[in-house]
């Protein structure tokens, strides 16, 4: 089986992140949220300057994630870092709206193969989902004393 494209892996993850999250917020909000995250991370990643998210509610037949080729030749280390903190601050940004198994639901989302390859990049979606309960927990256990 041939190997995903880094390209091809982020497009596919931040078009399932904005799916996800325009049910639980509005479409327009999840795009919005979206393009602010990937420039507010382009200080840190510049080939995130490689994607572009556009408002695609009123285009038919457009996808609201192009990301160009040339992010293909990123290593896969830095991928994954920049796949983690995108997945983190969007989990945060959306805050109670994005739900208890919001991460889960990425999983969940995604096939075993894109799984597997976000997975090869250094980013475990089921642990991230345990972190984050395991951050919720804390909060609570903290508002009880």
């Amino acid at each position: 089986m041939p190997e995903l494209e880094k390209s091809d892996i982020i497009k596919n993850l931040l078009t399932t992140l904005i799916d996800i999250s325009s049910r639980k917020t509005t479409k327009g909000h999840a795009i919005l949220a979206m393009d602010s995250l990937i420039k507010q991370l382009e200080i840190r990643f510049n080939f995130l300057k490689h994607v572009q998210i556009k408002d695609t509610r009123y285009l038919e037949g457009e996808d609201a994630v192009s990301v160009m080729s040339d992010i293909n030749t990123v290593e896969s280390a830095d991928m994954g870092r920049a796949i983690y903190d995108i997945i983190t601050t969007m989990n945060r940004s959306l805050g109670k709206d994005a739900g208890h198994f919001f991460i889960k639901e990425i999983q969940s989302t995604l096939s075993d193969e894109y799984n597997s390859s976000i997975r090869d990049m250094g980013v475990d979606l089921g642990l991230l989902q345990l972190e984050h309960e395991i951050e919720e927990w804390g909060k609570i256990i903290t508002q009880k004393k």
